[in-house]
């Protein structure tokens, strides 16, 4: 990747919860294959994103009321 990142691209997408738990399963399961090691970091940053997001719709779902020590 160039210093001045002009070869970065970005991605953001909206879905239905239940498709962001289903691209998290997918994400896991990539990483835990070790057949894409170049994207290690991008699956672990799918995984990290898509977890804080689906907290964050949880929580507005049951207002407020999901554990907030899981993870």
């Amino acid at each position: 990747m160039g210093r001045d990142g002009r070869d970065t691209v970005y991605c953001n997408i909206q879905m239905p919860l239940a498709k962001g738990r289903d691209l998290v399963r997918l994400a896991t399961e990539l990483r835990a294959s070790g057949t894409h090691p170049d994207l290690e970091s991008v699956f672990e940053e799918i995984q990290g994103e898509l977890e804080m997001s689906i907290e964050f719709v949880e929580e507005m779902l049951t207002g407020g009321s999901v554990d907030q020590h899981r993870h």
